[in-house]
Order: structure tokens, then C-alpha cells, then sequence
């Protein structure tokens, strides 16, 4: 099982999702984890700044955007299903993104990264042509939030994957690792979540939440049991588990990485909503109003 894993074995994994030294040390420290939600939650926190240097040493194992890596190897093989859209083959989209990566490079001296997975070719483009417009130290905090992210999404796809191959694993409760197909499979998760972006009067969307259970005898004692990206309707239906028993839970709301992407400055880096779910048969809905430098939350329905 990844989470046991330790050694060798584990740092070839974890380069495989970011390519930088000291994160790779911090996440091997606490090795062997309990669960794959202690893991997760140990990589995001380590990736949690990146800094410029190690934003450069991530960057030298990524491919440019529409540049398919033909190589071996477990990242380049995530570079190759990351960058898989529908509109892969517009010959107009490809030369338009090629001329934007070489006017992106000119400009900040280093490639466009962007999470390429679950965007089509076309949403790329828009981001590529916004981001241009951005100041360094703007774009550079979202280049180290896009590397976190999709570090993220690459560890969890092993543990994932792992998991399917492994029963004795989800028998020994890692949630996290089946919290996704759990979650797929069903109309509406236990816990759902809706945000509005305050100052645009609109859904704001692609924000990065997480869904966690409070687990008092275990270190550490919060264990991630889901967790998604809002819709272009601001919601996310399918959170984590379709059923959960009486608990505390919380829902992170990864708010500084959704303003940085536009170009906002933030007071709040993140949003930490903790709930008490007293009654397991009914459903609960956290809605989040938003701003850059407040929010407010209530019991929705």
C-alpha cells in the first residue's frame, strides 16, 4: 500500500507528483502514514508555500502546455493523460497556445504551467491570455498554486489507483481513497457546499475544497474524506461520502488560490468551516459568501 511505503519506493512516487527536493524530504519524514488522507493532507501542507527556487526545480519536469512528453516514466506518463481534451486536435487552438507559451516565456523567463486536467484546450487558451497580463509576484503565486494542485491531484490518483488494487487497504478505513468513486456514485454527498462570489455577484467557480472528519484517537487528528472543485455554478454536489455518521467535520475552501487566479489580492488564504453533524440522516448544505477580505456562512438547505 502507498501509505506504508517508505524508502526508495516512496521517493520515486512523490517525484513523480512534484519534482522538488525539500517536499519530497517533509512528506517522507512522517512515512509510513496511517491513511491516505494523512498523506494528502501532509503534501499539501508541505507544498504550502513553494518558493521561487523550488517553483524553477518543479518546473524543469513539466512538458509546455500541447507538448505531449513521448518518454517513459510515471510523470511523463501523467503529463501525457493531464493534458488529454476534447479539443486536443484544433490545429488553430494548438498554434494559438505555442505562440502564447512563447510570448508567456519571453515575458517571466520561465514556462506556462497551468492544471491541464479537466480543462479543454480553449479554457487553457483564455487562462494563458489572462495570466499575460498578470505582474510577477501574481503570476508567481499562481504557478506555485497550480504545482501544488496538481501534486495533489497526481497523489491522489496513485492512491486511487492503489486502493482499487488493494482491498485490504479500504478495509482498514482510508475513505479518502474511495471518497471520490463514493461520491460519483451518488446523487448528493452527505455534505454539500455552495459558493458565491460577493464582489462579481457570481458563482465563483474551479474553487478548490476539501471535506475532513474529526478523528480524536488518531494522529493527526483530522482525516480528509473528500473534497472537489466548484462548478461554473459554483457548487459541488458530491463533496465526499454519500452517507456519514453524527461527528465534527470541516470544509476547507481553498480562497487564496481561487482570487490569486484572478489576479485578486486576499486577506484569507483559505476559509475553514468546522461543523457539527448531529443527525445523520439529514443532509447538510455549507453555503460560502465571499470576498476578498471577508465571508460569511450559514446553514443552508
Amino acid at each position: 500500500m502507498i501509505p506504508a511505503a517508505t524508502g526508495a519506493e516512496l521517493h520515486d512516487l512523490l517525484r513523480s507528483c512534484l519534482a522538488v527536493p525539500r517536499w519530497i524530504r517533509e512528506v517522507e519524514v512522517d512515512a509510513p502514514y496511517f491513511s491516505a488522507g494523512s498523506m494528502l493532507d501532509r503534501a499539501r501542507r508541505a507544498a504550502t508555500p513553494l518558493s521561487r527556487t523550488e517553483i524553477d526545480q518543479a518546473l524543469a519536469e513539466h512538458p509546455r502546455i500541447g507538448q505531449r512528453p513521448a518518454g517513459p516514466g510515471r510523470a511523463a506518463g501523467f503529463s501525457r493523460r493531464e493534458q488529454q481534451a476534447p479539443d486536443a486536435d484544433d490545429a488553430d487552438l494548438a498554434a494559438a497556445i505555442a505562440q502564447g507559451n512563447a510570448a508567456y516565456e519571453e515575458r517571466f523567463g520561465r514556462v506556462f504551467l497551468i492544471r491541464a486536467a479537466g480543462r479543454t484546450r480553449a479554457e487553457i487558451r483564455a487562462e494563458q491570455v489572462r495570466r499575460l497580463g498578470l505582474d510577477e509576484e501574481t503570476e508567481l503565486a499562481i504557478v506555485g498554486a497550480e504545482l501544488r494542485e496538481i501534486a495533489l491531484l497526481r497523489l491522489r490518483t496513485l492512491l486511487d489507483e492503489d486502493a482499487a488494487a488493494t482491498a485490504s487497504f479500504a478495509a482498514a478505513g482510508a475513505a479518502v481513497t474511495t471518497a471520490v468513486t463514493t461520491a460519483a456514485a451518488a446523487d448528493r454527498s452527505h455534505i454539500t457546499t455552495h459558493v458565491l462570489d460577493a464582489v462579481s455577484g457570481t458563482p465563483a467557480a474551479d474553487l478548490a475544497v476539501t471535506l475532513e472528519q474529526h478523528t480524536p484517537d488518531t494522529k493527526p487528528s483530522w482525516t480528509e474524506i473528500g473534497g472537489g472543485r466548484t462548478g461554473s455554478d459554483g457548487r459541488i454536489n458530491t463533496l465526499g461520502p454519500v452517507a456519514l455518521p453524527a461527528g465534527r467535520y470541516r470544509v476547507t475552501f481553498d480562497t487564496g488560490g481561487y482570487f490569486a487566479s484572478r489576479g485578486v489580492p486576499a486577506f484569507y488564504p483559505e476559509v475553514v468551516i468546522s461543523i457539527e453533524l448531529a443527525d445523520p440522516e439529514a443532509h447538510y448544505h455549507v453555503p460560502l459568501l465571499l470576498s476578498p477580505f471577508a465571508y460569511s456562512t450559514y446553514r443552508g438547505s
